[in-house]
């Protein structure tokens, strides 16, 4: 708990207090139950003394206050001060910006002024160029050099300008440090009272602040003449010890008595201090825990910096420290980290609050991470193994017991003591204990060892990238101007944007080393145990992150690919050479393209596998990797692309397992799998099952008539070799990807092997090559996601819910967002209704409606999604399987012959070797190959280039995308992530940084302005809806009509309009939730179903909560009763016909026009309730539990939406965008009925036969209804019209009259019994 400080005006002692995690409360006049008015203490005054002598020595905390929950926790206080004024910079800024407007000189004393006018005023701002400038010495190496002249000129100007000194007086014109820093010397003032023991620690975030606050102390005699301050702002401090040992005796002595420290030293073994100022507040447990720690002495205290009314900050707070914190972490870093972690959370941000300009000028060595650019040094390390310590404890059953951090000394080396600390992590990675190299202080040993053992799990492969800082991405100053956008299309209204790329192949190029990281890509066998897919080794410089599996299809089955990561490799340079050379030979024979790329550029490499290491690819087996890579296969295919067989050979079987043939004696050409060798057929013979040689007397005879330049066989009685085709490489990444249309011309079933070449790539690896496009892709997809979530947002989403929410249905991906979409639309409606609600307490329902617009409109969407350049991340496109290309390779331009386009080759004569013409064959290594740049090739490249790293994409589609993340952000962490997303899409909200700030914040009307309830009302809704009011008169506002003369103002309408998105989201969560796959077109009719004014009506009626309605009208008293009278009469009417048909009872309340108020007093009830609860939605989960679920389960699911399944069957395909739909009537007969299918995409979805085509219509829909249900993904792997074209209004318009004619068909059947229907044989399509 915290205690926040507040003074009466001109007063010298503490007042109230209160704690942040829960405000109090005041009671209203006229009631018994605390009021909704919830405020922060009063503010702080900016000129008073904060804490006293009594506040320090005083009896009253020698003892434990009630915010301290164990002897662990020093006592706590939260200082308040006032927001910063609107300062741009100070005069002397100006004039400097005149010389040097880009800031090319000094460019780090500029960042430092621009810290230091935040964090302490103009004064401060000013007085670092003094000490920047009294530090400069000009070197000119060149007069005429403009930077030199521009730093002479900023030399000039600072050292005649006339510097003043702070001045602390708010009402003074000369007032120039800012409310924070007041507020902080009021601190340190009052600390006098320890007297000459006083010892103090300021923590702030930037070195150059520390350096010019202690600056401007030691001017401030009269107002801080004790106080002797020492910027700590170097690593001398960790790394030198003596400079440690001579900090300590001043700081011991008095010499120093406060100490002015970065974030980055607060692991430092510094002295326990009397008072901890935290002047800038971490999003870090661990921050708060170091704190703690270093304040635990008698009247000791913890002290907070916060700004009056900054959310921020009160979430840091709550959050980050006080209770949210486990007494067990600060035990652990008390003993320096030398005891076991606890098996509790640690909540960091990994945020190492040092600018990305610092981070680019540290020298220093560093873990670099290929998927975001970011760098762990070793002041960073330390945290990132607290974090992965924290996640392995916290995941294992049996907690570990051994200390994290054991540090030793060492023998003495020269005299100078050293320590080696060892590091020991819970179980669960390959890597357990690392001892780090020997340091001479104690905090640079525990930096040391957990560096090393960072760096060696980057080398196993098992390092988290998100535990490595991510460089802050620079905000976009053009508005609404997106880089990405290239041009736009007026008449479609869509744009054109460039794709994103992963940065991962270019960051890792950046490290051109021998070392290689190895992940093993199996596939399994998805065409059956005779069509085998080998495992392959992809080799990356730098180690791909964790990859979750994930599927490729293949004609109606897929195969799930998965991957295991293994320690780096180091290679020769021989062996890097064959890797490239056998990537190349790879990618060539798969893709049939010349492609070229240097070793140096190339990005990843390919490697096969030997087989007997094939089988266990787990990680436990991957240490000797090197060695179980067929170094044998990979010099094999290097030679060359194709090997002829010899004559000694062509009678072996076992030569021709596991092979791919092919016919032409060429690089790019069409291939085959080898079925088996047929020893019973030779070249004389013709087989009949092989249409190709049909015309010809023997195989023999084809070839002479089809070969040019062919002289005959030299052996006539060889085998022959049954083949059947290869594929080419497909895009197996869709799941409706149909089979290529086959072509009259017959393919070769059986080949003669003098005439043909076996490709020095084995099947099995050939069939896994194919899959390379694919699966790289894949690969590029999760590095995009991983690069947006730690980008955007700051890794809260979980990424399988971010790939799909980056997915447009026009990219043909497994799942797309369109659910999402659903359900983040909803969620934002009812984020925006709460926010409009709680900020505009006097607007009505209808100015609400606009101002909820101004949030949630795609108009708005679409401008903050190009505002963060949210479309670059979009995957609106299929992907291009014959546009594939690896990072930096180029297509080399080759000559006819060399294509495939001859057949001239020489025949080999005995040993097998290739005689073919080297002037047709292209190096694989051969990088400097010109390629031809005539006119027409340059723009087939440009367009084939502009259609891989382009796509158009619409408004919608963008505004979509923001609302599918938003959906992929609540089910990874509830409500408090989802805003935390909004904000980061930079949506126009503010003044709100978690939820529990909209209870703080609300206002509600008093008990004396709404109506009294009718004796007995309050516990009979309460007994109805299961849930209890904290504030009844919220109650009588909610069931309070317009009509009721005087009250006009509070009546339901405002609650009305906050309870219907309440219960849209909660109808849209249950429709989400209740079935995992349902299409978005079937959740859409059954949401508009179950909010819809007649559903809600019903429910009134049937739960009698109507009867407490408050209104003064009596038309509409007499409308509520009617009505209640006829759905009754209705709902009977619909259970006696359910119950004859045996179905389900449907939506009795169709075709009846309710009262409005009965649908608008449900909606209120459940938005007076959430008030009530404080804004949370505990007791609007029971009502909905208890009243809605049920009916909804019971009337509103897809067979139930209306009484005849026909129609919810044809408006699901419609809003599938299904063209290829149809209910086919076949009559069987005057006494076999009539029998009715239910076809998609030539597909039978369901069939039944009965005496009527309208009953078999019926029944056959509820069966495809039922199927649909039962196999949700069907529609996404069957169908794909949308995904191939849109459908105009002109085809929309067909499409329905098409659909409205088979329903009239339908129900005019209903009437024929005994005369044949005309138009039973009616099909539509």
């Amino acid at each position: 708990m915290l205690r926040i400080w507040k003074e009466a005006s001109g007063a010298r002692h503490p007042g109230p207090k209160c704690d942040t995690n829960q405000d109090t409360q005041s009671c209203e006049a006229g009631g018994d139950r605390p009021g909704l008015n919830n405020s922060a203490s009063a503010p702080l005054a900016t000129d008073g003394v904060v804490l006293n002598r009594a506040m320090l020595q005083g009896p009253s905390l020698t003892l434990k206050p009630a915010s301290c929950a164990s002897d662990i926790r020093p006592p706590e206080v939260v200082i308040l001060y006032d927001a910063l004024f609107p300062n741009t910079e100070s005069r002397l800024m100006e004039a400097l910006h005149e010389i040097d407007l880009e800031e090319s000189s000094f460019t780090s004393t500029f960042r430092a002024a621009r810290y230091a006018l935040v964090e302490v005023g103009l004064c401060a701002s000013d007085l670092v160029w003094r000490r920047a400038i009294r530090e400069y010495a000009a070197h000119r190496n060149d007069d005429d050099d403009p930077v030199f002249e521009i730093a002479d000129k900023i030399r000039d100007l600072v050292k005649n300008w006339v510097f003043a000194m702070p001045n602390l007086n708010l009402s003074s014109r000369g007032f120039n440090v800012t409310p924070k820093f007041v507020q902080l010397v009021h601190v340190l003032k009052s600390c006098g009272a320890y007297g000459d023991n006083f010892r103090g620690i300021v923590l702030v975030q930037w070195s150059e602040v520390a350096t010019i606050m202690v600056d401007i102390m030691r001017t401030m005699i009269d107002e801080l003449g004790f106080v002797r301050p020492y910027a700590l702002a170097s690593d001398l401090l960790v790394t030198n010890s003596h400079e440690q040992c001579e900090l300590f005796d001043n700081f011991a002595s008095g010499k120093y008595n406060l100490l002015v420290l970065t974030k980055a030293l607060e692991d430092v073994d510094l002295p326990r201090a009397h008072v901890v100022i935290r002047y800038n507040l971490f999003e870090s447990q661990l921050s708060y825990a170091f704190a703690c720690a270093r304040t635990l002495v008698p009247n000791g205290h913890l002290i907070h910096m916060a700004e009056k009314g900054n959310d921020l900050h009160r979430r840091i707070l709550q959050e980050y420290s006080g209770q949210a914190v486990d007494d067990s972490w600060i035990r652990v870093v008390l003993q320096r980290g030398n005891s076991p972690v606890p098996s509790c959370p640690l909540k960091e941000t990994g945020n190492p609050y040092r600018s990305d300009e610092e981070t680019a000028s540290r020298l220093e060595i560093s873990i670099e991470d290929s998927v975001n650019g970011g760098r762990l040094f070793e002041d960073d390390a330390l945290l990132a193994v607290y974090r992965i310590a924290a996640d392995l404890q916290c995941s294992i059953t049996t907690p570990s017991r051994h200390p994290l951090f054991v540090v030793n000394p060492v023998p003495r080396m020269g005299g100078v003591q050293q320590f080696v600390c060892t590091v020991t992590l819970p179980l669960g990675l390959p890597l357990q204990t690392v001892q780090g190299p020997p340091r001479f202080t104690l905090t640079h040993a525990r930096r040391s060892g957990a560096y090393q053992l960072c760096l060696r799990l980057f080398e196993l492969s098992c390092l988290d990238h998100r535990l490595i800082p991510t460089p802050r991405r620079s905000d976009n100053n053009n508005g609404y101007a997106n880089p990405s956008l290239l041009k736009s299309d007026l008449v479609s209204g869509n744009s054109c944007y460039t794709r994103k790329r992963p940065d991962f192949w270019a960051n890792s190029l950046q490290l051109s080393e021998e070392r290689l990281f190895p992940i093993v890509i199996s596939v399994g066998n998805p065409e059956g145990p005779s069509e085998p897919y080998a495992p392959i080794v992809l080799l990356t410089r730098q180690p791909l992150p964790h990859l979750q599996p994930f599927k490729l299809f293949f004609y109606g089955v897929f195969a799930t690919v998965k991957n295991a990561r293994g320690p780096a490799l180091i290679f020769d340079n021989e062996r890097l050479n064959d890797l490239h050379s056998y990537t190349l030979r790879v990618c060539r024979t798969i893709s049939n393209k010349a492609f070229v790329c240097s070793l140096e550029k190339m990005a990843y490499f390919v490697a096969p596998l030997l087989p007997s290491q094939a089988k266990d690819v787990s990680y436990l087996n991957m240490t000797n990797l090197q060695d179980a890579i067929d170094w044998q296969a990979v010099a094999r295919a290097n030679s060359n692309y194709v090997m002829r067989f010899s004559s000694d050979s062509v009678r072996d079987p076992n030569e021709f397992e596991d092979a791919v043939i092919q016919d032409r004696l060429v690089e790019f050409t069409r291939r085959c799998y080898v079925v088996r060798l047929r020893l019973d057929l030779t070249p004389m013979s013709k087989p009949s099952d092989s249409p190709r040689e049909a015309e010809y007397a023997n195989i023999l005879e084809y070839c002479r008539a089809h070969r040019k330049g062919f002289q005959g066989l030299q052996d006539n009685n060889q085998p022959l070799i049954e083949v059947s085709k290869a594929a080419a490489v497909l895009n197996r990444l869709n799941p409706v990807h149909k089979p290529l249309i086959e072509t009259n011309k017959a393919g070769p079933k059986y080949l003669i092997p003098e005439l043909c070449g076996k490709c020095t790539i084995p099947a099995s690896i050939y069939r896994t090559a194919l899959l390379l496009p694919s699966i790289t892709r894949r690969i590029d997809d999760f590095l995009i996601v991983k690069e947006l979530n730690a980008q955007f947002f700051a890794n809260m989403i979980l990424e399988h819910h971010l790939l799909s929410a980056i997915f447009a249905p026009s990219a043909t991906f497994e799942t797309d967002y369109e659910r999402l979409e659903l359900l983040g639309d909803s969620f934002l409606k009812y984020f925006s209704s709460v926010y409009v609600f709680v900020f505009n307490p006097a607007l009505s329902e209808g100015a609400l409606h606009k101002a909820r617009q101004h949030i949630i409109s795609n108009k708005v969407l679409t401008q903050c999604g190009l505002s963060v350049g949210l479309p670059s991340y979009i995957q609106g496109k299929t992907f291009s399987y014959k546009l594939w290309q690896p990072p930096n390779f180029t297509v080399q331009d080759v000559s006819p012959q060399h294509s495939g386009r001859s057949n001239n080759v020489t025949p080999s004569s005995g040993n097998g070797g290739m005689a073919i013409d080297t002037k047709t064959q292209a190096s694989v290594n051969d990088t400097n190959v010109p390629i031809i740049n005539s006119t027409s090739r340059s723009k087939t490249i440009q367009k084939v280039q502009d259609d891989s790293i382009t796509q158009w994409l619409g408004d919608k589609t963008i505004a979509d995308v923001a609302e599918a993340i938003i959906g992929a952000a609540y089910l990874s962490g509830g409500r408090d992530v989802a805003l935390s997303v909004i904000k980061a899409l930079r949506l126009p909200v503010s003044d709100v940084e978690q939820w529990e700030d909209f209870r703080r914040k609300a206002l509600a009307p008093p008990s004396n302005v709404t109506p009294r309830l009718r004796e007995g009302t309050l516990p009979a809704v309460e007994e109805i809806i299961g849930a209890t009011f904290k504030y009844p008169h919220l109650l009588s506002q909610a069931l309070t009509h317009g009509s009721i003369h005087g009250y006009e103002n509070t009546c339901y309408e405002r609650l009305e309009f906050l309870g219907d998105a309440v219960l849209d989201f909660l109808v849209v969560r249950h429709v989400f939730n209740r079935d995992d796959h349902m299409s978005p077109g079937a959740m859409t009719l059954l949401k508009s179903a179950m909010v819809s004014n007649s559903a809600l009506a019903a429910v009134c009626v049937r739960t009698g909560l109507h009867e407490y309605l408050l209104y003064e009208s009596y038309a509409l008293g007499n409308s509520i009763q009617s009505y209640a009278e006829q759905l009754e009469a209705r709902r009977q009417e619909e259970h006696q016909r359910a119950v004859r048909d045996g179905r389900p009872p449907g939506q009795y309340w169709l075709d009846m026009e309710p009262p409005k108020i009965l649908s608008d007093v449900v909606e209120s009830i459940i938005g007076a309730l959430y008030i009530s609860d404080g804004f949370t939605s505990d007791g609007v989960e029971l009502i909905f539990k208890k009243i809605l679920e049920p009916f909804y389960d019971q009337h509103i699911t897809v067979k139930t939406l209306s009484h005849h399944p026909t129609k919810i069957l044809f408006e699901i395909m419609q809003a599938q965008g299904c063209q290829q739909f149809s209910i086919e009537k076949e009559k069987l007969g005057e006494t076999h009925g009539t029998r009715c299918d239910v076809v998609v995409h030539d597909i039978i979805l369901a069939s039944a036969t009965e005496s009527t085509g309208y009953i078999a219509g019926r029944m056959a829909s509820t069966a495809a209804l039922d199927a649909l249900e039962g196999d949700s993904g069907f529609m996404a792997h069957s169908c794909s019209c949308r995904n191939r074209t849109r459908m105009g209004k002109k085809d929309a318009k067909d499409y329905k009259n098409r659909l409205e004619k088979m329903l009239a068909d339908l129900e005019e059947g209903q009437n024929v019994t005994t005369e044949e229907d005309p138009n039973d044989d009616m099909e539509v399509i």
